[in-house]
């Protein structure tokens, strides 16, 4: 019986959000959430495109993957690949860099692949380090639509969504596709034992149309600002507290917590880093959504991390608290470029 009745539930609940994101968004297919990752900065390039070059390396190669709600039988999979690399031009310190973002929304069958080419320019002013980049990408969209009901196909003699009657739906398509154009700037500074980094980023620039419909509704700017703190406080600990604030045609997120990182092994050990943190998504200027608890390490040139979403939101009683994961992966090159030192000499 108590099998039955989450069963139920979780049925209710899968109608729910499909008639939510049809409903309340019925030309605009689940525009008002773009992507996102709880380990925001273990995505650069689609966090800002100014963190293009924003690493010690000539080049770097990063992996992402999320999963979210698989206990709901309704599971979000978004999966992220990115390069980049450092060139010189006209002595001037530039990066280039591509980044590929596919997820998959079960809920409403749809899938959203993304292709974004990124050029970034670093210039360093009295200690001040900036960083200026230019993303340019293609987004493909695609909606499974016999994966999913709409409010037409709903049977009131029955009390349930037939897909087998017609939706009503004029003139909506299953796929669509737009340009997609993205800008950001960045400053960093050591200032003894401290490192602040602030970044803003304006996505959708050229207000592209993703609509399913034969119309023209415009996606607006999304705006991020992220900032971290990395506080040295001794050659084998930091603390790096980390803020993400995204703001996306009224709707807000954000993420706040901290790092800490140990090196417990010495210089001489593979091991280079081992790292722990928590974050709280929400629960600042909205109600709190989940606690991200987090740990990697840090072996030769590889970052390593895992991240996992405890919900705490009302959530929580359909999911049993389970929220997400996440895994990310990073390699960095060897820098070659040559450091210039001042060596005092005597003079004869």
């Amino acid at each position: 019986m108590v099998l039955m009745v989450r069963n139920s539930y979780i049925n209710i609940l899968h109608r729910l959000i499909s008639v939510y994101v049809l409903v309340i968004f019925p030309v605009q297919v689940v525009n008002g959430q773009d992507i996102h990752f709880s380990m925001f900065n273990a995505c650069p390039l689609y966090l800002n495109p100014a963190e293009a070059g924003n690493f010690n390396g000539d080049w770097r190669i990063a992996g992402n993957y999320r999963n979210q709600w698989s206990s709901l039988a309704v599971p979000f999979h978004t999966a992220a690949i990115a390069f980049e690399k450092k060139f010189f031009l006209l002595h001037q310190d530039f990066s280039a860099g591509a980044v590929f973002i596919n997820d998959e929304s079960g809920a409403v069958a749809l899938s959203v692949n993304k292709l974004y080419g990124s050029l970034g320019f670093r210039k360093s002013i009295n200690r001040n380090i900036f960083h200026v980049g230019l993303q340019l990408g293609y987004v493909f969209k695609s909606l499974n639509l016999d994966k999913v009901t709409l409010p037409g196909q709903f049977n009131r003699d029955l009390g349930i969504f037939d897909a087998q009657r017609p939706s009503g739906e004029a003139n909506m398509g299953e796929r669509t596709s737009n340009l997609d154009l993205n800008a950001g700037v960045m400053w960093k500074r050591k200032i003894k034992r401290f490192e602040p980094e602030i970044g803003l980023s304006l996505s959708h620039l050229n207000y592209p149309n993703e609509s399913f419909y034969d119309d023209n509704q415009k996606l607006p700017i999304r705006s991020t600002v992220h900032a971290t703190l990395k506080a040295n406080l001794g050659e084998a600990v930091y603390l790096q507290p980390a803020l993400l604030y995204m703001n996306h045609k009224g709707s807000n997120e954000t993420i706040a917590g901290f790092n800490a990182g140990f090196n417990v092994f010495g210089r001489k050990s593979a091991v280079k880093e081992l790292m722990a943190g928590v974050y709280l998504r929400n629960g600042f200027l909205s109600n709190s959504d989940a606690i991200a608890v987090l740990a990697g390490a840090t072996i030769g040139r590889i970052d390593f991390a895992f991240c996992y979403d405890i919900t705490i939101s009302g959530l929580k009683t359909a999911n049993n608290q389970n929220g997400a994961f996440e895994i990310s992966l990073q390699y960095r090159s060897i820098s070659t470029v040559l450091n210039s030192y001042s060596i005092p000499c005597e003079r004869f």
